[in-house]
């Protein structure tokens, strides 16, 4: 942003506009998060290149982002604006590394893994499906035993087995109250079996 004695360019548009930027930001939280400059300027009563000039700011700020949305009808896209969520995956993707690989460096991964998911899961009691569901596994109840479709936490197992796949079977004696084991797949579909 240019600068000249001091002072920004929002500075100089409007002595207010942190203030109007804010405004902006609650604006499209109403709007579930994700609007149009049109949808903003609508129901902030302004015209739709000052709200356009405020979603600029929050966006240099790291505050929302953009992406284009195709129109059905003849015309360039339309740009919408998406607030970016404070709590974003990044920061837990960060946290989880750094916790399976201290549990790597430990002298039992697989057992400490395990301890972490018997005990997560233990507090969750009831349909191992719907908890695996929630999780994000997507499972499916087959003869052979709970396909895991989809792996949530793929980019750790791939670097840590032994840690991340110990976890979940962890979560599932935890859930289920029997012992588990895991035909580990990472990349593919794991299987699931629990003791009768």
């Amino acid at each position: 942003m240019r600068k000249r004695d001091g002072m920004s360019d929002t500075s100089l548009v409007d002595p207010g506009s942190e203030k109007r930027i804010d405004e902006v930001a609650d604006a499209l939280q109403k709007r579930g998060g994700s609007a149009t400059s049109a949808d903003v300027a609508a129901d902030l009563g302004i015209h739709p290149s000052t709200a356009r000039f405020h979603l600029d700011r929050l966006v240099e700020q790291g505050r929302v982002e953009t992406t284009r949305q195709h129109r059905t009808t003849r015309g360039r896209p339309h740009t919408v604006f998406t607030l970016v969520n404070d709590e974003g995956p990044r920061a837990y993707r960060l946290l989880a590394q750094m916790l399976v690989e201290e549990v790597a460096t430990s002298d039992d991964p697989a057992g400490t893994a395990t301890r972490i998911g018997q005990r997560w899961g233990h507090h969750r009691p009831g349909n191992l499906v719907a908890v695996l569901d929630e999780m994000g596994f997507s499972p499916a109840p087959e003869d052979e035993g709970i396909v895991l479709r989809h792996c949530p936490f793929l980019d750790l197992a791939l670097g840590h087995p032994q840690v991340v796949c110990a976890l979940h079977c962890g979560v599932v004696e935890g859930v289920t109250g029997k012992t588990a084991t895991i035909d580990a797949n990472p990349g593919g579909k794991c299987v699931i079996h629990t003791a009768a």
